[in-house]
């Protein structure tokens, strides 16, 4: 489930060019032609999705929705990313990387089925034939968008169905950026955060809904002030961390939560200085702490994906055994390469080979 996150490391150069989200500094960017678009997309919003909000409100007022949001600022992002300092900088607290999960284990029912009982043989059906889209290629993914468009009016109160649907979005989103289309991708990126929180607020016992809201809440990272994005961090963490606590078995959570925990253990002296100078307790990490989420994310999905091998590999690194860190690089590299994080990863995997390679 990565391009969910490159030249210059220090905090300036990272906010100044906004490819990665900052924990804080002096100079604060304020986008206001994005906030503007922002503001004018969701005015357009669909007679559809006005309707699932009213849905929602009269669910709230009924006493049947007590999901309740977090506002304060200790919340927070992240996002995935592979290379230099600042791309953990990145790491931590939230960018754009694309995010390519292996396929969520509960596909057809979530935890939702434990509150308002199994879902109908359509439904499941359904489902089942939109997840098989959206583990595909560009086309299967367009066709899994259109019945989701399709069938959108159906299911206005159904959470498996809203994280789906921003699964779709997200992952078009980042095709549409692969072929420069920048706006629309910002564009379906909040577009798909929106439809995440929605199904959050339908359920907050479905450990995707918790997954995919902090994967898209961490990709709109390039577009928010960095305020914003020091919160969203935060916010990032606390939900993945969720998603673990509904859904353990479920290898791409311990991941993003690796992610998170190796990228604020990265953080440069100057990065943890401005932070501070924000928070009275900035975040901590260890290398530690990333290598055992690295860990059970390989142990519930053992030797097949590329860059969380690559991940264990730079924890071994950190750490200074070097030839645990050669045997997991190896590892990597001899699976395929079938997408564009695997064509990143694979990058990063022979370089460090050829640095640590002989050691």
């Amino acid at each position: 489930m990565s391009t969910f996150f490159k030249q210059n490391s220090n905090l300036m150069t990272v906010l100044g060019t906004s490819l990665c989200v900052g924990v804080g500094g002096t100079i604060l960017y304020l986008k206001l032609t994005s906030t503007f678009l922002r503001e004018i997309h969701r005015l357009s919003s669909s007679i559809e999705t006005l309707k699932a909000e009213i849905t929602i409100l009269n669910e709230k007022l009924e006493g049947k929705s007590k999901w309740r949001k977090k506002r304060s600022g200790y919340y927070s992002v992240i996002s995935a990313s592979s290379g230099d300092e600042t791309d953990n900088y990145e790491d931590a607290l939230g960018g754009s990387s694309e995010f390519e999960t292996p396929t969520e284990g509960d596909t057809s029912t979530d935890n939702e089925d434990k509150v308002k009982g199994e879902p109908s043989a359509d439904v499941t059906a359904l489902y089942t034939e939109i997840d098989t889209f959206i583990e595909g290629g560009e086309t299967e993914k367009l066709k899994a968008y259109e019945l989701l468009q399709n069938n959108k009016t159906k299911y206005l109160t159904d959470a498996d169905f809203h994280w789906r649907l921003a699964k779709c979005t997200y992952q078009l989103a980042q095709i549409e950026g692969g072929k420069g289309n920048v706006e629309k991708k910002k564009e379906m990126l909040y577009t798909a955060k929106d439809t995440a929180e929605r199904a959050l607020h339908l359920n907050q016992k479905s450990a995707n809904s918790h997954k995919w809201y902090s994967i898209t809440l961490g990709s709109i990272g390039d577009y928010e002030g960095t305020q914003n994005k020091i919160k969203n961090g935060y916010v990032f963490k606390e939900h993945i961390e969720k998603a673990i606590e509904l859904n353990r078995t479920d290898p791409s959570n311990h991941h993003l939560l690796g992610r998170w925990c190796y990228g604020v253990y990265m953080l440069s002296w100057l990065e943890r200085k401005a932070a501070a100078t924000l928070f009275a307790t900035p975040p901590t990490s260890t290398a530690e702490d990333a290598l055992t989420h690295f860990l059970e994310a390989d142990r519930l999905n053992p030797g097949v994906w590329k860059e969380n091998l690559l991940y264990i590999g730079k924890c071994y690194i950190e750490l200074r055994k070097y030839s645990e860190a050669v045997e997991w690089l190896e590892k990597a590299s001899l699976l395929p390469v079938v997408s564009q994080d695997d064509k990143t990863a694979e990058s990063e995997i022979e370089s460090l080979l050829a640095r640590y390679g002989g050691k």
